[in-house]
């Protein structure tokens, strides 16, 4: 059986004209109208995408397995998830163009984090985020804290038509640093911006290009790989880390931020126990939210090893 390349190796599949479109839909389109044109967007996708349809499938299988009570669709389980992906990228760019507002959100801050954000003092922190749910939410809406900066770092070069997209949506005053190549210099501007007060976002579930700095977990019952990055950037930051998850419910998004890591003071030789720990939990804080809200995973990719 053919190989699946690495996720940042697939090609991008939103066409330029497809997302402009996708813009003038949002912008234009009254709601009633929206779910066609998603839902007809959404089966060309699902009819081209065989390897992404298996993927998917697997995802739901093992959902099951190790969460017998998750309710998933009883039809058409595999392109519903296709259509609340599509839905997760119309609300993208609705935030972008103010269709999509703070007061919008349920927010359950356990963590206290809004405090934080209003009344920065000190040192920044580290937001850890994942593919679940539609963390895009969160960074368009940090207008709503004045005084808060959030950096995003990604490997947005294999979807460069999507930044392109949302940027002509609204979106010119986001903070992508792109960590393709995570050097000193850039280390040194991190802490920089970490020192400042600012505050980082970091995806923790996708390995990373190169496919380097993983650490095996246990995710829905099987083996997978996931990043190291985020919880060895906290330790060399020595900063503190907060879970995000933003993920949409009965037609609302829920913002739920959590308290992760409090110290990350660790020792060198401690180092590697305490990143696959962090790696582990987060996994398994995944694997709940998955449990509740199964049709919000946007791993689209082979996650799990075999």
């Amino acid at each position: 059986m053919k190989t699946e390349s690495h996720w940042a190796a697939q090609q991008e599949r939103g066409s330029r004209f497809f997302l402009r479109l996708t813009t003038l839909m949002v912008r234009c389109l009254p709601a009633s109208l929206m779910n066609p044109c998603i839902w007809f967007v959404t089966a060309y996708f699902y009819l081209t995408a065989p390897a992404p349809r298996r993927n998917i499938r697997l995802y739901q299988t093992r959902l099951q397995a190790a969460f017998p009570d998750a309710v998933l669709p009883r039809r058409a389980a595999v392109f519903r998830q296709f259509a609340a992906f599509g839905r997760a990228v119309c609300d993208r760019f609705a935030v972008w163009q103010h269709k999509i507002r703070y007061e919008n959100l349920l927010i359950d801050d356990a963590g206290g984090v809004s405090v934080l954000l209003d009344n920065p003092q000190g040192r920044g922190r580290i937001f850890a985020c994942s593919h679940l749910g539609n963390t895009e939410i969160c960074r368009a809406l940090v207008s709503h804290h004045r005084r808060f900066t959030l950096n995003v770092l990604v490997h947005s070069r294999h979807a460069a038509a999507f930044n392109e997209a949302l940027e002509n949506a609204g979106a010119d005053k986001i903070r992508l640093i792109q960590v393709t190549d995570l050097d000193a210099a850039l280390m040194m501007e991190l802490n920089r911006r970490i020192d400042a007060g600012e505050w980082l976002a970091v995806a923790a579930d996708r390995v990373p290009v190169r496919g380097e700095k993983t650490v095996a977990v246990d995710f829905l019952g099987h083996r997978a790989q996931m990043p190291q990055g985020a919880w060895l950037l906290a330790a060399l930051l020595k900063t503190p880390v907060y879970t995000l998850f933003c993920i949409r419910e009965n037609g609302r998004y829920r913002l739920s931020t959590r308290l992760f890591l409090e110290n990350t003071d660790w020792k060198y030789g401690e180092r590697a126990a305490r990143v696959a720990e962090a790696a582990q939990r987060f996994a398994d804080e995944m694997a709940a939210e998955c449990a509740k809200n199964p049709l919000q995973w946007f791993n689209f990719y082979r996650f799990w090893e075999e």
